[in-house]
C-alpha cells in the first residue's frame, strides 16, 4: 500500500494485487461494506494519518477509484467540507463515508460504475499484459500534475519559479464559467519527478494542487479554453 499526500484535503493510495491478496479481498468487494473492506479502509486512513498527517476525523469523504489492470487500483480520497457540493463527474466510485465505517452497501449504480470502469479499462488495453497496463497507469499518475490558479499573474510567478528547471510538457487552460486557470504538467519520468519535488512543493504557494486522472485531464482539455496548449511554462517565464 503506497500513500501520497496531494494536498491538505486529499491523498492518493495505490492498492496492488498483493495488498488485496494479503487481506483475502477481491477488487469488486471494495464497492461493498464488508468487514474486510472496512478494515482495509481503516488501515489506509491510519497509515495516511501517520505518514502524511492526513486527519480525516469527523469529515465526510469522497473516494474516486481508478483501476490499474485486473487486480490493482488507485483510490483518491478527498475530505469534503460540504457533502452537498460533491462533484462526482470524475468519480467511478464515490460514496460519502465516515472514517470509522463504510456504508453497509453502496448503491448498486455505483458498483456498476466501478465494474464498468474495469471492463472499459480492459477493452481499451487489448493486446497488453496486466503488467503493461499497470505500468502505464502508474507512470501517468506519477508524472502528471494539475494545478488551478485564480489569476494569470499567479501562473506567471509559478512559471518563473520553475524557469530552467522544468523541461516536461505544460499546458494552460481557462474555465470560462468560473475563470479558473488550469495548468497541466506532464513530466518525462521518475527521475524528473524526483528532481522536481522541491519546485512542485513551492508551486503550491501560487496554485492549488488538484486531483488528476485521465478523465479529469480530458474534461479540462475538452471543456476549457486553451490559453497556451504547449510550452506554457516556458512561454510565461519569459514575460
Amino acid at each position: 500500500m503506497k500513500i501520497e499526500k496531494i494536498s491538505n484535503s486529499q491523498i492518493r493510495c495505490i492498492l496492488t494485487g498483493e495488498d488485496l491478496a494479503s487481506r483475502q479481498l477481491r477488487l469488486s468487494e471494495l464497492a461493498y461494506g464488508t468487514e474486510k473492506a472496512r478494515a482495509l479502509f481503516r488501515d489506509m486512513m491510519e497509515q495516511a494519518a501517520i505518514q502524511c498527517g492526513f486527519d480525516a476525523e469527523n469529515y465526510p469523504l469522497m473516494i474516486e477509484a481508478i483501476p490499474l489492470g485486473a487486480d490493482s487500483i488507485v483510490l483518491i480520497v478527498t475530505k469534503v467540507d460540504n457533502p452537498e457540493e460533491l462533484d462526482t463527474r470524475f468519480s467511478n466510485f464515490a460514496p460519502s463515508v465516515k472514517k470509522d465505517a463504510l456504508p453497509q452497501k453502496v448503491q448498486q449504480s455505483q458498483l456498476s460504475q466501478l465494474l464498468n470502469a474495469l471492463k472499459e479499462n480492459s477493452a481499451g488495453q487489448q493486446g497488453k499484459t496486466p503488467d503493461e497496463i499497470m505500468k502505464e497507469k502508474r507512470d501517468y499518475l506519477l508524472t502528471s500534475r494539475l494545478y488551478s490558479f485564480e489569476s494569470i499573474s499567479d501562473v506567471i510567478r509559478a512559471a518563473k519559479l520553475l524557469s530552467g528547471a522544468y523541461e516536461g510538457e505544460s499546458s494552460l487552460y481557462r474555465d470560462e464559467k468560473t475563470q479558473v486557470l488550469y495548468l497541466l504538467l506532464k513530466m518525462r519520468g521518475a527521475d524528473e519527478v524526483g528532481s522536481m519535488q522541491s519546485a512542485l512543493a513551492a508551486l503550491s504557494e501560487y496554485g492549488q494542487p488538484e486531483k488528476i486522472s485521465p478523465a479529469r485531464q480530458q474534461y479540462v482539455v475538452t471543456h476549457c479554453s486553451p490559453i497556451l496548449a504547449q510550452n506554457a511554462l516556458e512561454t510565461l517565464s519569459k514575460l
